[in-house]
C-alpha cells in the first residue's frame, strides 16, 4: 500500500492558571445520547457500545441511531446559535458508524493520508469524505470506527480518533488537575491528582509534563501514569529530577484516548 502522503497531526488542548490547579468543565460527545438510549444501543451491539468523546463544535445528536445487521449508525447535525440560550439545528451532518471487522484496517477504504491524533492512528480519505480507525474490545473482537460527512475534514477525523467504548461509563463530566505542591525545589516530590471525568474505575490517566523524570514517557513528553478510581478520581506521585531547569511547567493529562482539556502548572525552583 502507498500513500501520497502522511499528515501529522498534534492537538493540544489546555486551561492553564495559577497555583498549581486548573479546572474546566467537559461534556463528553457520546453523552448527548441519553443514557437509556446508551443502553439499548450497547445491548444491541453485543454489551460494547463505541461513540466519540468529541465531535466537532456545535455537534450533537438529535435522533435516529440504530444498530442494524450489527452495525450501528448515529448521526450528529451541526447547530448555529441565533441568541443566547436560542439553537437552530443546520443541515451539516456526519455520521458516526461502528461495526465488526476481521480484514486488513488499511482496505476498509481508501486511504490517501494517515493522521496521528490524540495517541491514535487514524486513515482518511480525502475523496470520500471518511476517517476511520480500527479497535478491539476487552474481548479481543476487532471493530472498525468510522466517520463520514461527504466532504474531507481532519475534524471528523478528530471524531474517530477520540472514540471509546462507553457501555459502562457514566455522563460525568467534572475534570480537574491538580499539582501539590504548586511550587517545588529541584528534587522535591509532588503529588498530581484530579477528576477525570467520562472515565471509570480501572481506566489509567496519563499525566505528561517536562517537569517529570524521563524515565516514563508518552509521545516523546515525560510522564506519569494513574489508575481511576471512584467517581473518576486519581492520583499519583513523583519526583522532580534533581537537574531538572527552574522555571514554569505545565502539566496536562489524558484518558480513555483524549485529552482531558485541562492543565495545571508547576513552579521548579533550584
Amino acid at each position: 500500500m502507498t500513500y501520497r502522503r502522511v499528515l501529522v497531526v498534534v492537538v493540544v488542548l489546555s486551561l492553564a492558571v495559577a497555583g498549581g490547579t486548573a479546572r474546566a468543565g467537559f461534556t463528553p460527545a457520546w453523552s448527548y445520547l441519553p443514557a437509556s438510549l446508551r443502553a439499548h444501543l450497547a445491548a444491541e451491539s453485543g454489551g460494547v457500545l463505541f461513540l466519540p468523546a468529541r465531535t466537532p463544535d456545535f455537534y450533537r445528536y438529535r435522533s435516529g441511531a440504530t444498530v442494524t445487521n450489527g452495525k450501528l449508525s448515529v448521526t450528529f447535525t451541526n447547530r448555529v446559535r441565533i441568541r443566547e440560550g436560542v439553537w437552530q439545528w443546520t443541515k451539516k451532518t456526519f455520521v458516526w458508524n461502528v461495526q465488526r471487522y476481521t480484514g486488513d484496517c488499511t482496505a476498509f477504504a481508501t486511504p490517501d493520508k494517515i493522521l496521528q491524533l490524540s495517541g491514535n492512528k487514524v486513515y482518511w480519505s480525502a475523496a470520500t469524505g471518511i476517517a476511520w480507525r480500527c479497535v478491539k474490545d476487552v474481548r479481543g473482537r476487532t471493530y472498525v470506527l468510522s466517520a463520514s460527512s461527504g466532504v474531507g475534514d481532519a475534524d471528523f477525523a478528530s471524531a474517530v480518533a477520540s472514540g471509546l467504548d462507553v457501555s459502562q461509563r457514566t455522563s460525568a463530566v467534572t475534570v480537574a488537575l491538580t499539582v501539590k505542591p504548586g511550587v517545588v525545589r529541584r528534587g522535591g516530590t509532588v503529588v498530581v491528582s484530579g477528576v477525570a471525568g467520562g472515565c471509570t474505575a480501572g481506566d489509567q490517566v496519563t499525566i505528561s509534563s517536562r517537569a517529570f523524570a524521563p524515565t516514563q514517557s508518552f509521545a516523546g513528553i515525560p510522564a506519569v501514569f494513574a489508575k481511576v478510581g471512584s467517581a473518576g478520581r486519581f492520583s499519583a506521585k513523583t519526583r522532580i529530577p534533581a537537574t531538572r531547569r527552574p522555571g514554569m511547567y505545565v502539566l496536562t493529562a489524558r484518558c480513555g484516548g483524549g485529552n482531558l482539556g485541562i492543565s495545571a502548572r508547576l513552579a521548579v525552583n533550584a
